[in-house]
């Protein structure tokens, strides 16, 4: 009996294992394609430097409409638009995406014709989930400038973004032959696989979400099913969350075949959400409970990245888990230790995401995101959590935000941690 019981209880750590290195590869793979807007250069707009008109359009750190609006009397478009322009850009480094997006346009009416302009415009929109949108600036950018590796490059992503794979691909292989660039090269090695797994797919729009799939499967019984459960969990964490995203979200049903040739993970991973939400069903013939918190799980994300797309992972994470729903009771006895000895990661170092974590390390971060959560929901209720949200949104600082609503910093939430898990082991 205790050798049955002893094989049993290694079966058992294999298959957490199994469940913790999937989550590991969720994580990796969860990478849309990067964004330029940071990278992108400041327009040529006649002689002006953004550089040199900011001071002029700052008070007290903020950006001054005021001196915004005597610029303009000024009479001179072209110094307008770039002042504007340094305006969108000073906002959007402090992750202000709708004021950057609104001195962005202002910019716009003064040099419509600037190619560089509906460049960084089609790459804030994509930021802030308005695909179509974007689609619109980016085309205007190729119009403008065909030559342009880099317009062809964010014209891609609009379109990919919105769902035409076959159009990306295009707009990327453009942009290969203007300027070899091996993260292109990256962009449409997966959009190629991508066509060539879901060329016979099925397609049905209903509601908030697109359900892609192969030929008769998974059957309409399902299909319907699966739809009904997404636009539930849709309106349940626009709920908890205060926000939803804008866009249509595409959720991609594989075999284990499909998913690993698409996503290059294991067909065994749980799922990948890469801007799109990526199944492998297998033989799943009806919603299972599994099921059920792999899709809220990854939906949470997609909720996540379209408010806050520079959201620490902790609370990221934490909030993904929550919502599946997870407890952290069944973590606390082993991470209480680890926080009271100091073993446990800083929450501060949990900003970045977790790919680069060992194993050991990153099972530590997941709980320990769980927990912080948790604590968070049941100290400060779920429109503490929308708070804390919101304002890192408008550009707060992760921590000076946690202050706002905690009073006290990431040390403080780590030693109330500790005591709320006490009382759970």
């Amino acid at each position: 009996m205790r050798r049955w019981l002893a094989v049993l209880a290694g079966l058992l750590l294999v298959l957490l294992a199994w469940q913790q290195t999937g989550r590991l590869l969720e994580n990796a793979c969860r990478r849309r394609p990067k964004l330029p807007v940071g990278t992108l250069p400041a327009p040529a707009i006649g002689d002006a430097d953004p550089s040199a008109l900011l001071p002029r359009i700052l008070r007290d750190g903020n950006v001054d409409d005021n001196a915004l609006a005597d610029i303009e009397k000024q009479g001179n478009p072209a110094v307008s638009a770039v002042a504007y322009f340094a305006g969108a850009r000073y906002e959007y480094e402090r992750q202000r995406r709708e004021s950057a997006i609104r001195y962005l346009q202002r910019s716009l009416e003064f040099a419509p014709n600037q190619a560089g302009l509906h460049q960084w415009h089609a790459a804030l929109l994509l930021e802030s989930g308005q695909y179509a949108e974007a689609v619109a600036q980016g085309e205007r950018a190729v119009q403008l400038e065909p030559g342009s590796a880099e317009a062809q490059r964010i014209l891609g992503l609009a379109y990919y973004d919105a769902g035409r794979s076959q159009d990306a691909l295009e707009a990327w292989d453009r942009s290969l032959q203007l300027a070899p660039n091996e993260q292109v090269r990256q962009y449409a090695d997966k959009a190629r696989r991508e066509a060539r797994v879901e060329e016979n797919f099925t397609q049905t729009a209903r509601g908030h979400f697109v359900l892609r799939f192969e030929g008769g499967q998974p059957g309409q019984a399902l299909s319907d099913e699966l739809l009904a459960l997404l636009e539930l969990q849709f309106d349940d964490l626009a709920r908890d969350l205060g926000s939803s995203p804008s866009a249509p979200i595409v959720v991609t049903l594989y075999n284990g075949r499909q998913f690993s040739d698409v996503t290059q993970a294991p067909s065994w991973a749980g799922a990948v959400n890469d801007g799109k939400l990526r199944i492998p069903l297998g033989d799943v013939t009806t919603i299972t409970p599994q099921l059920e918190a792999v899709l809220r799980h990854e939906l949470t994300h997609s909720f996540i990245h379209a408010a806050v797309p520079h959201c620490p992972a902790w609370l990221n994470e934490g909030l993904a888990q929550f919502e599946e729903p997870k407890d952290s009771a069944a973590v606390a006895a082993r991470l209480l230790p680890q926080l009271r000895s100091g073993q446990a990661a800083p929450l501060r170092e949990l900003e970045a995401p977790f790919a680069g974590l060992s194993r050991e390390q990153a099972e530590t971060a997941y709980a320990e995101s769980l927990a912080a959560v948790e604590y968070l929901r049941r100290a400060y209720g779920m429109y503490g959590l929308q708070r804390l949200l919101s304002q890192l949104a408008d550009g707060e600082d992760p921590e000076t935000a946690l202050r706002d609503l905690t009073l006290g910093g990431y040390a403080d939430l780590q030693r109330d941690l500790a005591m709320y898990l006490a009382g759970r082991s």
